[in-house]
């Protein structure tokens, strides 16, 4: 099945197939089927023609895909523009949130190092 610009695969559990479309969780899935009364194990291939509309029309009014794509790199591209710590730690390729940088980071500390030559 073909949604949004994205593949969705039919043999899944509705709720677990949505999550394949970027910005649709778990939780939202589950939400997104208790909202248009979906039994929690229907597959998407047996989903009938007018729930599968009302799911399209649902999914039309949310931000997903390429607008939240553009959306999270327009705050990221602010953070950076005004200088913020965090702006400034996306800009460097390392962790924003806090995130361990002597073990889990040394993959981001490497690319670091070469974007940071290249620059100069």
């Amino acid at each position: 099945m073909f949604f949004l610009g994205v593949n969705i695969p039919d043999n899944k559990i509705v709720s677990i197939a949505l999550t394949s479309i970027h910005g649709v969780g778990r939780q939202t899935g589950i939400r997104l089927c208790n909202q248009l009364l979906i039994h929690p194990q229907c597959r998407l291939k047996d989903l009938p023609e007018d729930k599968v509309t009302q799911l399209s029309t649902l999914l039309n009014g949310m931000t997903i895909e390429t607008e939240l794509k553009k959306q999270v790199a327009d705050n990221i591209g602010k953070l950076v523009q005004i200088g913020a710590f965090k702006g400034l730690r996306h800009k460097a390729g390392l962790p924003a949130n806090g995130g361990r940088t002597s073990t889990n980071a040394k993959t981001a500390k490497r690319m670091n190092r070469s974007r940071l030559s290249i620059d100069n």
